[in-house]
C-alpha cells in the first residue's frame, strides 16, 4: 500500500512541478533563507508547541534541502531511492497509528517553513490532513511600510482575539469587520465554544465556496466569507448544514443595501467635517431619535436616498415641526426596496413628555402595530429610540429598555433591531452590535453602517 501511495504522491509532484515551470516559477518549496537573513532567523521567538494548519506550511528553512519535493511537498525522487523508502515507512506508520512526533517550523508572516520533518509534512499533506503538531519559532516581520506588513500586524491582533490562523483578509480593517459581524467588539477574546462554532461554519463554507469555483486563495476565500456573513448575518448562517450553505451560495446574488443608522449625537464625520461624496453609496438612512431637525434635513439634502426617522425622548418639538424631506415611521411599517421597516420611537417614562411611555403603553403600541406587520407578511427591521430590556440598557429608569421590544423580537423575528438612546460614552462595555434571539441588535449612537 505504501508503494502505491508513494507513486500516487509522485504523480502529484510531477504535475505540480510542470505547472510551476510552465509559469516560470520555482517548482520547489520556498526557502525561508531567500526571504529573511540568518540573523533574523537566529533572533526568532520560540512560540512552543502549536497545532499548525498544513495549508500554511509552504516551504523549508534552507533552500538547498527542498529539491526532493515539488512546491506542494509531494515527493519528486525515484521510488527506489533511500528517500522514498523512508517516506514509505512514515506512510505505513501514519496509516497504522498516525504521525505523532511534532515537526519543527519557522513562522514568518503566518507562513511556515520546515526545519525538521519535511517527510512528515509531505505524508500528511498527501493524506490531506488539516494540521500538524509543531514546535514553532516566529521570525519578526519586517516593518517595511508595505501592505503585507500592515496586513500581518492586523492578522496578529485578530489572532490574539480569536486564536485562528486560517482567517486572512486582503484588507487590514476586514478583521475588525468580521469581529463586529460576529457580535463582538474589537479586542474581545473568543471563547472556546465560539471558536469551535465558527470553525464548523468555516469548514462547510470553505468546501462549498471552492466547489463553485471561488476562493482560489485563502484571502479570496475569507473575503468572500466576510461578504457572505455581512449579507446574511452570522446568526442566520452559522448553524446551516453544508447542503443549506451550498443552496444559499448558489442562489442568484441579490443587491446588498448599505444602511447608515444615526442617533443621539450629530456625527461630526457626516456633518461638521462633511465633504461632497461622503454619503455616496448609502442606500438608506435610519434615524433613531434625539437628533436636531437641521441635521436630519441636512442628511436628506446631501444623500440620494430616503431618511426614515423615529422620535427620541427629547424630540417633542418634532411633533409640531417635523424635519422637511424626512419620513416619519412611528407606529407604521414602511417598505423600501423590499425591506419592511417598522418604527416605535420614545423612551421609558421617567418624567412627563410626549415621547415617553410606560411599559404598558409601549406594549399597546406593539400590539397595534401587529396588524400592519401581518399585512406586510412580516418585518425585516425594527427601528426604535429605546433599547430592549437587557440588551444594552441600564437599570436606571431613564435608560431602561422595554420588555415589549423583547416580545416583539421573539414574535416577529426581525433580522435587525436598530435603536439609540444608549450613548457609547456611558461605558466601554456597550457593544455597537450584539444579538438577541437570532436578531442582530445595532446601537446607532452617533452613526453606524451595516449591510443588508
Amino acid at each position: 500500500m505504501s508503494e502505491f501511495d508513494y507513486r500516487e504522491a509522485q504523480k502529484l509532484a510531477v504535475k505540480e512541478y510542470k505547472k510551476a515551470t510552465a509559469r516560470g516559477e520555482s517548482p520547489y518549496p520556498i526557502g525561508l533563507e531567500t526571504i529573511v537573513s540568518s540573523g533574523e532567523m537566529a533572533a526568532g521567538r520560540n512560540l512552543g508547541l502549536e497545532q499548525i494548519p498544513l495549508a500554511l506550511v509552504v516551504g523549508t528553512k534552507h533552500e538547498g534541502r527542498n529539491n526532493a519535493f515539488a512546491r506542494n511537498f509531494m515527493p519528486l525522487l525515484s521510488h527506489s531511492s533511500e528517500f522514498a523508502a523512508k517516506w514509505k515507512i512514515l506512510c505505513a506508520a501514519h496509516l497504522e497509528e498516525g504521525i505523532r512526533e511534532p515537526v519543527k517550523l519557522y513562522e514568518y508572516r503566518n507562513r511556515f517553513y520546515v526545519e525538521e520533518g519535511n517527510k512528515r509534512v509531505s505524508v500528511l499533506k498527501y493524506f490531506e490532513a488539516d494540521s500538524i503538531d509543531a514546535y514553532v519559532i516566529r521570525v519578526q516581520s519586517a516593518q517595511d511600510g508595505t501592505k503585507e506588513a500592515e496586513l500581518y500586524e492586523a492578522f496578529l491582533e485578530f489572532f490574539d482575539w480569536s486564536g485562528l490562523r486560517t482567517v486572512e483578509f486582503s484588507e487590514p480593517d476586514f478583521y475588525k469587520q468580521l469581529q463586529e459581524s460576529l457580535g463582538k467588539s474589537p479586542g474581545e477574546v473568543w471563547t472556546e465554544e465560539e471558536r469551535s462554532d465558527f470553525l464548523s461554519f468555516y469548514y462547510y463554507f470553505h468546501k462549498e465556496y471552492v466547489s463553485i469555483g471561488k476562493g482560489d486563495t485563502l484571502r479570496s476565500l475569507c473575503d468572500g466569507m466576510l461578504d457572505f456573513i455581512k449579507m446574511h448575518g452570522y446568526c442566520n448562517v452559522r448553524d446551516l448544514s453544508q447542503r443549506q450553505l451550498r443552496d444559499l451560495l448558489r442562489q442568484p446574488v441579490r443587491k446588498t443595501m448599505k444602511i447608515l443608522a444615526v442617533a443621539d449625537d450629530e456625527s461630526k464625520y457626516y456633518y461638521e467635517y462633511y465633504t461632497p461624496g461622503k454619503l455616496d453609496g448609502i442606500d438608506l438612512i435610519l434615524a433613531c431619535g434625539d437628533l436636531h431637525k437641521v441635521y436630519l434635513e441636512f442628511l436628506t439634502t446631501m444623500a440620494s436616498c430616503p431618511v426614515l426617522y423615529v422620535r427620541g425622548n427629547h424630540d417633542d418639538i418634532l411633533l409640531d415641526d417635523p424635519p422637511g424631506g424626512c419620513i416619519c415611521i412611528e407606529d407604521t411599517v414602511f417598505e423600501y426596496n423590499g425591506l419592511r421597516i417598522a418604527g416605535l420611537g420614545g423612551s421609558f417614562k421617567y418624567r412627563e413628555g410626549k415621547n415617553m411611555f410606560t411599559e404598558e403603553e409601549m406594549g399597546k403600541r406593539v400590539r397595534k402595530l401587529g396588524k400592519k406587520i401581518r399585512k406586510h407578511n412580516g418585518i425585516d427591521i425594527l427601528v426604535t429610540h429605546a433599547p430592549a430590556r437587557g440588551a444594552n440598557d441600564f437599570d436606571s429608569i431613564s435608560h431602561r429598555g422595554f420588555e415589549a421590544f423583547n416580545q416583539f423580537i421573539e414574535k416577529y423575528h426581525p433580522a435587525y433591531f436598530v435603536h439609540g438612546h444608549i450613548h457609547k460614552n456611558y461605558g466601554t462595555h456597550i457593544p455597537q452590535k450584539s444579538e438577541y434571539n437570532g436578531t442582530t441588535i445595532i446601537n446607532a449612537y452617533e452613526h453606524c453602517i451595516f449591510h443588508v
